[in-house]
């Protein structure tokens, strides 16, 4: 009987010790955590409004060369901490929330980066939570990981990385509401590339998107929101430039795809493509660009639909499929 529970005990020991080691192993790989991207970071209301410059300094050893170190308070974990790109301005952006909002006025950034010019703090709310706004002279991919009290961040040009790259322009509220239904369509998919022109309410400049599009070496240009026509009018329509002429793979083809990927997502009803050779934006683009509505915002109907998350996420769905639809026959048209 001795020996019988003296075996029982050794066995849950054993387990014990395991299970002891699987967290602490746990703990140990899960030291460098990659830092996600915010969905509704755009939301968050600066307490004042007030930029602080950051105290960004040279590295005096290993640590910051070739990299971005950002200093967090004790307690801060991945959970607290979200990204933003804000490709347009070449600014990234960290929210973090912390203890208290005076931890960057005291605690330096370090980095010998030629590409960060200049690093800014605003406190977003009286708990701690606080913006990080970095200034890059240019467009980059990044990297991030958190480790033992700090954020590593490092920077890479985004030329060669990505065989297909797409700008999507939500121009209006709704296409903003479908930034993050995008973002989690393409999560994972590394053969293809998003940038959004902007995250808010803030429209880019003409030069500005010129900029993106050119530095991003975007193969498609897509305008995302809402459509303005007649009250009788319901359902999916898609604008083209019929002015400017593309080989193989034009502006009509993409906003067919486009027309057919929604439509076929939302169970709404196609109006067809139609030629708008002088909408903004459309007229001087010389990749394929089309501009996709989701609704008729002076019909009831459309505008029932448009209220309704679930909706707008279909048409998410709808536009990445297009996409990609639009990119299986670029690239089967240039083998």
């Amino acid at each position: 009987m001795i020996e019988k529970r003296l075996k029982t005990t050794a066995i849950l020991t054993g387990i014990f010790v395991i299970l002891s080691l699987g967290v602490m192993f746990f703990r140990t790989v899960t030291k460098s955590v990659i830092i996600a991207e915010a969905e509704n970071a755009f939301f968050y209301k600066e307490l004042d409004g007030k930029e602080y410059l950051l105290d960004l300094k040279e590295p005096d050893s290993e640590k910051g060369k070739g990299t971005l170190v950002i200093p967090l308070e004790s307690g801060v974990n991945s959970d607290s901490v979200t990204l933003e790109e804000r490709h347009v301005q070449h600014e990234f952006v960290l929210y973090i929330k912390g203890k208290s909002v005076d931890f960057y006025s005291k605690n330096a950034v370090i980095t010998d980066l030629d590409c960060v010019q200049q690093g800014t703090f605003t406190a977003v709310d009286e708990k701690g939570m606080v913006r990080l706004t970095f200034q890059l002279d240019g467009l980059y991919e990044n990297q991030t990981s958190l480790g033992d009290k700090e954020i590593v961040v490092s920077f890479a040009k985004p030329e060669d990385l990505y065989e297909n790259v797409v700008v999507i322009d939500p121009v209006d509220e709704i296409g903003l509401k479908m930034v993050p239904y995008l973002r989690n369509y393409f999560t994972g998919n590394e053969s293809v590339k998003i940038y959004f022109t902007t995250l808010d309410e803030n429209r880019p400049g003409d030069e500005e998107l010129q900029a993106l599009l050119k530095e991003s070496k975007a193969d498609l240009f897509i305008k995302v929101g809402i459509d303005e026509t007649t009250e009788s009018e319901s359902g999916i329509r898609t604008y083209y430039n019929d002015k400017f002429f593309i080989r193989k793979f034009g502006n009509v083809q993409l906003a067919d795809k486009l027309e057919m990927g929604v439509v076929s997502a939302s169970d709404n009803k196609a109006l067809g493509l139609t030629a708008a050779a002088d909408m903004e934006g459309l007229s001087d683009s010389v990749i394929p660009t089309a501009f996709v509505t989701i609704g008729n915002l002076n019909n009831r109907v459309d505008l029932d639909k448009l209220e309704k998350d679930s909706y707008i996420e279909k048409c998410s769905t709808g536009v990445g499929d297009g996409i990609i639809a639009a990119f299986e026959e670029i690239n089967t048209k240039a083998d």
